[in-house]
């Protein structure tokens, strides 16, 4: 078991900077003080955001303070707490995402530019031949400080008591538990929801994971008497985790939505607005933007918590857990709520309008199904034409748009069971230096999970596909499935035969998974984007580390393959630990190459970027 604990902490720590891996100063008996200081600049330099070259897009920062008290045997307290954010909004250049769709293209199938961190040129009342060049602009600065004191800088504030005999442990307050270990995609890491604001799915999962307010408890079966009866069975080791979570969390993210009346801009790590079209005739919905509402469950429920537990044991040589989970979901479904009609302006913008008329969700379902997607599906569909069917018919007359409108719920909940194990294979020692590899594996069954539909039947009985489809009454968009995650890994130091100067192995970590959900034909990805569920899902993570020149020059890299859209995503960084304990200069690169909005990788394929950064840590 010395051989197991040794590859999965080397595994932990591999996986990014995390808090644990400050220095620390000691103040006075049992109490420490640690942190670390750090600002990064990130260079995107994907074409279609910058249209060539280089441009500054993130300038993240991070001022960290924690403590660690442990003012008796059996009690410690600890602290964790960051001030971060994102100069970007004040000095980061001139990002463009993809916008409305453009109404004076061949088919409305071209996309407005949409700038991330300055305004558009306007979008003015008409004609319609002639748009505003990029008229679309955003001066969006909630990222510049991460204010929230609960959410946002309290990482831990906790208490931890201890049993005298180490029967049990109880942990009280704000702080994270981390379950499975499987790198890139999830599958039992699932007790927290995670911040993709500022690094997306490659950012270290000891910074990603939101804290919530909680009880912890760990109870040592073998201690109270138990052993005896697990060991008749082949356990070992019993011990059993119960969470209590009354402090709901989803996960955080901004959409790039250039919709005028709901303007949001996330920068470089902001997810795209989705493309609109008409999945049948491959044309664009022009004059269409998007109002987003979330709903979420109370952010305090002491009656609907989270509610977990992980039977953790050793068996067959091994470590094994059983994992349920009774959560929320950390991601939405999307419903249509309505619309409003801007009558007199053709670019969505409320403010710069005659009037604004408010539709309920029957009547947009009505005018958008009944008669809009049909015009534009009809083969020579103009911008004229589809203003008269707003009820503009342009001339001397007004121009319309619509801003449809649609909730992110949140509020379904989140039923999971699973499993993991993992084992050192002393039976099977490996290469010149005979090391033996740890293999990894994880399952989990999640019950009900919802979905929006990518085919469904609009109120007329016509069927619709794509983005039309989140256009139709929830009770028709919206399912359920049952769906089933598989993981197997290994771990390996890796000794190169060829290379004769190699001094320290290259840790090596490869895993495979399978995600299969049963009937899922017809269904979306995620929502608002309009990329179909493959019913069976394969990924591949491989993760490699070693350090150079005695240490002092540690390289690692992260990649992820998504086969069924044959996508790739990759990480690599290269830290300097040349300048003593306290200084850690790193430059890390991030790229995707994917089709926009297919899958996972595809919402991120414009985040292309290389980021060099300063930490201070102490």
């Amino acid at each position: 078991m010395k051989k197991l604990f040794v590859a999965t902490s080397a595994l932990a720590l591999i996986a990014g900077l995390s808090p644990c891996a400050r220095a620390e100063v000691t103040i006075g008996d049992d109490f420490t003080v640690g942190g670390r200081v750090k600002q990064g600049v990130a260079v995107a330099y994907d074409k279609s955001q910058v249209g060539g070259g280089a441009e500054i897009g993130q300038m993240n920062y991070l001022v960290e303070l924690s403590t660690s008290w442990r003012p008796h045997d059996n009690v410690t307290v600890t602290g964790d707490f960051w001030l971060r954010g994102d100069w970007y909004s004040d000095l980061g250049g001139d990002l463009t995402a993809p916008g409305l769709q453009d109404y004076a293209s061949p088919g409305f199938t071209d996309r407005f530019a949409y700038h991330l961190n300055e305004r558009g040129a306007g979008r003015p009342a008409g004609p319609l031949p002639s748009p505003a060049h990029d008229p679309f602009g955003s001066s969006d600065s909630q990222n510049r400080f991460l204010s929230d004191f609960n959410d946002e800088v309290i990482h831990e504030a906790a208490v931890k008591f201890t049993d005298p005999e180490n029967l049990y442990a109880l942990k009280v307050g704000k702080f994270v538990r981390a379950w499975g270990q499987s790198d890139g995609i999830r599958l039992l890491d699932v007790l927290h929801a995670q911040d993709l604001r500022q690094k997306f799915i490659l950012g270290d999962p000891d910074e990603s994971r939101i804290a919530s307010w909680m009880v912890a408890g760990d109870i040592d079966l073998a201690r109270l008497g138990l052993g005896d009866a697990f060991e008749a069975v082949g356990i070992r080791a019993p011990k059993l985790e119960l969470i209590y979570m009354p402090e709901y969390h989803r996960d955080r993210f901004i959409i790039n939505n250039p919709t005028p009346d709901d303007a949001t801009s996330g920068g470089l790590y902001g997810l795209p607005f989705p493309l609109l079209a008409d999945k049948a005739s491959g044309a664009g919905i022009p004059f269409v933007g998007a109002h987003l509402t979330d709903r979420e469950p109370d952010r305090f429920g002491f009656e609907e918590p989270t509610l977990g537990a992980r039977f953790k044991f050793e068996v067959l040589g091994g470590e094994a857990t059983l994992n349920a989970l009774y959560a929320y979901q950390e991601l939405p479904i999307i419903k249509l709520a309505g619309a409003t009609v801007v009558v007199g302006n053709a670019l969505n913008d409320g403010g710069n309008a005659m009037v604004t008329v408010p539709l309920g969700s029957e009547i947009t379902e009505a005018v958008v199904q009944g008669a809009y997607i049909p015009y534009l599906g009809s083969g020579s569909p103009t911008a004229e034409g589809a203003q008269a069917i707003l009820g503009c018919p342009g001339g001397a007359g007004p121009l319309c748009s619509v801003n449809v409108q649609f909730d992110l719920d949140y509020r379904y909940r989140r039923k999971l069971v699973g499993a993991s194990y993992t084992r050192d294979m002393a039976e099977l020692p490996m290469g010149p230096k005979e090391i033996t590899p740890v293999l990894r594996a994880e399952f989990s069954y999640e019950f009900d999970k919802p979905f929006n539909r990518s085919r469904t039947v609009t109120m007329f009985g016509d069927e619709v596909e794509g983005s039309a489809a989140l256009i139709v009454d929830p009770s028709r968009s919206v399912t359920k499935r049952d769906q089933i995650s598989f993981m197997i890994g290994a771990d390996y130091f890796l000794w190169l035969p060829f290379w004769e100067g190699q001094d320290t192995s290259v840790f090596t970590s490869v895993q495979l998974f399978t995600v299969i959900t049963p009937n899922g034909e017809d269904l979306l990805f995620q929502a608002p984007y309009a990329a179909k569920l493959h019913p069976v899902q394969n990924y591949a993570t491989l993760l490699l580390s070693h350090n150079f020149d005695d240490g002092k020059l540690a390289v690692e890299i992260l990649g992820l393959y998504d086969f069924q859209n044959q996508a790739w995503g990759v990480r690599q960084r290269v830290d300097f630990n040349y300048f003593g304990d306290n200084w850690r200069p790193r430059i890390e690169v991030t790229h995707f190459e994917a089709d926009p909005e297919q899958g996972i990788i595809g919402l991120g394929q414009q985040m292309d970027n290389v980021e060099f950064s300063l930490a201070f840590q102490f």
